[in-house]
């Protein structure tokens, strides 16, 4: 079976903009609508059969969205949503000295196997999250889905298509460092069960912001 994945940062919202990070639950901000609108322009084009979204607020109201421009109903799935954060960051600002030594030592340490500062989700938890959104993925019966998900598992996702289970903290970080996500960026994966290459996902664009033109 053949399929095409649309994978969706979600649209700009209160959060992005605030001084202080790592806010879990924030809705879109007036620029993020604009963005989901243009967005959800061009997905008219798109023949899409699911939407399927993150369950935190921004990225549910991007597909929703989405979904009532194109006549579709959107729903969401736990796979989808934001890394899990350490929650002793949640609030704090940016920069506060606190929130930066967290950080530090979760990213420090991110190559380390089985390494976890407190309650934050590490490598191993992202690569067997991102191994299970992909075999939902497949497994659905729909041809042509958007997804609506997050920068940072996004970036994981990707990672984990490329290199599967052998990806190593340090390789999921460089691929992290230098894949961009914009808000609204389309990213396309394809999925063919019967690749004769044994190929089975393939990275075929990525982050397309063509429509904020």
């Amino acid at each position: 079976m053949k399929k095409t994945i649309y994978l969706v940062r979600h649209a700009e919202s209160e959060g992005n903009l605030s001084e202080k990070g790592n806010v879990d639950e924030s809705p879109l901000s007036e620029n993020g609508r604009a963005q989901a609108g243009f967005l959800a322009k061009r997905c008219t084009n798109l023949s899409l059969d699911a939407i399927i979204t993150s369950p935190l607020e921004r990225a549910k109201e991007t597909g929703e969205i989405i979904a009532s421009s194109i006549g579709l109903r959107s729903g969401s799935s736990d796979l989808l949503s934001e890394r899990r954060k350490p929650s002793a960051t949640f609030g704090q600002a940016i920069e506060s000295e606190e929130g930066q030594k967290i950080w530090r030592a979760v990213w420090d340490n991110f190559h380390v196997p089985g390494f976890r500062h407190s309650d934050e989700e590490n490598l191993e938890d992202l690569k067997e999250r991102a191994k299970k959104a992909l075999e939902h993925l497949a497994g659905r019966s729909e041809k042509t889905i958007l997804v609506v998900t997050h920068g940072i598992f996004l970036r994981v996702l990707a990672s984990y298509v490329l290199l599967g289970e052998g990806l190593t903290g340090r390789e999921c970080a460089r691929f992290m460092s230098r894949l961009g996500t914009d808000n609204t960026g389309l990213s396309v994966l394809q999925y063919d069960s019967e690749d004769k290459f044994g190929r089975t996902w393939m990275i075929s664009s990525w982050n397309d912001i063509a429509h904020l033109g």
